[in-house]
């Protein structure tokens, strides 16, 4: 007899032996039809992250934009000590990064005929905010030509120093031209990622700092591009856009907990009431992007699951009457929800957690279905 009441719950929605089966269609096709809302969504959050993009390109174009620094004349040896000062610049809810940077640079040269000139290319040499340099120990003049700081050099043998202060933008590029070069870069901040064609030799990153070294010789002084990113870690849009790889997820184990209810309270659930229930989850991506950008993702996205959380177990008791289900459905999202954002932390291990989450979720659904068609 037992086993006949296991059974019961999946025959007598409304007196219809096959309206579980009519359910589980009607979902199949709501979760089709949620992906338009999801999708709108998605395009909201790509239209606001080229919208900040737009704005920070806006900034850099008015401070200062990449730098990238290259000594035109080759020399025997050079070093550049980099020291790098960001901030934050703020346009309404977007942001961008931008720095000044104290660029030393010492170079020998050999065989320098009369008259010729030692040449430090920049990107945007009219962000320059000042320069001086010095041959050997005697101070010369330093002349801006297009995007060019060029000085005199002694013939002979030349040992010079320039010291430049300029500003820039997001990233700050050497090219190493030289038989032997020594760069050093380092600044005040705590998120850097390492660019170009070679990694640092050496480099630490603290909370606040970091500092980078790297060193070429004569087998691997081919000029190539390295330097340092300054970016603002990945914000609020990308965060949300990769909350959207497990939407579709988390919808089913929505619905897969409105069956569970269902099946455990002997309440019939009306189908309207798994869409208006289910529309509660879809306006949570809503919610973290509108929250996300006032407050960071982080923050953002802990008050969207909490109100959402809120939402879905005050509805469930008003649809079954009871609270311990409806807290029971609560505890089951808020999981879910924690679950989510770990997987976001999970950058390497994300595909197999949600694959095994999803597996979880079909075992679960097999076992609540397999007695269908079981004859009494």
């Amino acid at each position: 007899m037992s086993e006949e009441k296991s059974v019961n719950w999946l025959k007598k929605f409304n007196g219809n032996t096959n309206a579980l089966g009519v359910k589980i269609a009607v979902i199949i096709v709501a979760l089709l039809l949620f992906q338009i809302p999801l999708e709108m969504i998605k395009d909201l959050t790509n239209e606001r992250q080229e919208k900040l993009s737009a704005v920070r390109t806006e900034i850099l174009s008015k401070w200062g934009s990449t730098q990238t620094l290259q000594l035109e004349l080759a020399a025997v040896k050079t070093d550049f000590t980099v020291e790098l000062n960001p901030e934050i610049r703020y346009r309404g809810i977007y942001q961008a990064v931008v720095y000044t940077a104290d660029v030393k640079l010492k170079a020998e040269f050999d065989n320098v005929r009369e008259k010729q000139f030692a040449k430090l290319i920049l990107s945007d040499a009219d962000c320059v905010r000042n320069a001086q340099a010095n041959v050997n120990g005697k101070s010369v003049k330093v002349e801006k030509l297009g995007n060019t700081l060029k000085f005199p050099l002694e013939k002979g043998k030349s040992v010079c120093e320039i010291t430049v202060n300029l500003r820039g933008g997001s990233d700050f590029k050497i090219v190493p031209t030289s038989a032997e070069s020594h760069v050093l870069i380092s600044g005040k901040w705590g998120s850097p990622s390492f660019i170009g064609q070679h990694l640092p030799d050496s480099r630490t990153i603290s909370k606040d700092n970091f500092s980078a070294e790297w060193n070429f010789g004569k087998f691997n002084s081919k000029p190539n591009e390295i330097g340092v990113n300054l970016n603002l870690p990945a914000n609020t849009y990308q965060q949300v856009e990769r909350c959207f790889n497990y939407a579709t997820l988390f919808l089913i184990i929505f619905f897969a907990t409105l069956l569970v209810a269902e099946a455990v309270t002997k309440v019939n659930i009306h189908i309207l009431q798994y869409l208006i229930a289910a529309g509660a989850p879809v306006l949570f991506y809503l919610m973290t992007l509108a929250f996300g950008e006032r407050i960071g993702f982080t923050a953002g996205y802990i008050v969207s699951a909490a109100v959402i959380i809120l939402m879905v177990t005050m509805y469930a008791k008003a649809f079954i009457g009871k609270i311990r289900p409806a807290l029971a459905m609560g505890i089951i999202f808020a999981v879910s929800y924690a679950v989510n954002f770990i997987l976001l932390r999970m950058e390497d291990l994300a595909l197999l957690s949600g694959t095994i989450i999803l597996a979880l979720v079909l075992a679960i659904l097999m076992a609540l279905t397999g007695k269908m068609n079981r004859q009494q």
